[in-house]
Order: structure tokens, then sequence, then C-alpha cells
């Protein structure tokens, strides 16, 4: 089985000054599976708090973690 990681750069984050927000890439989570779609799927049960934050399935980016 494959592991893979998961980033998006929507949204953005706040620093330790709170007055600024810095926009970057976000990594959402791991996951495996037999392919990219399988562990996509999978990231995507393991953690609902992705699709309730409104993160787009379709900008997450995919990369498989080679060992």
């Amino acid at each position: 089985m494959n592991e893979y990681i998961f980033y998006t750069s929507e949204g953005y984050t706040k620093p330790p000054r709170q007055d600024m927000d810095v926009d970057n890439c976000q990594v959402l989570g791991r996951a495996f599976g037999d392919n990219e779609i399988i562990a996509k799927n999978n990231l995507f049960k393991d953690n609902p708090w992705i699709e309730d934050c409104g993160y787009n399935p379709n900008k997450i980016v995919t990369l498989q973690i080679v060992n």
C-alpha cells in the first residue's frame, strides 16, 4: 500500500504577530491507499474537518511519499 501527503494553497495561517495573515500551503494530512484516489477517499473519511472547513477537493494537491 502507498502513502500520500495532501496539501492545498487555499486559506491562510496566522503568524505569532496576529495582525497579519500569511498566504502559504497547508498540509491537510497523510493517507494510505493502493492509489491516489483511494488514499484521498481515506483522507476525507478519516478527517471530516477538511470538508467541514470548506476546502475544495479539486484544489488539493497529492504527492506520493517514497521511502
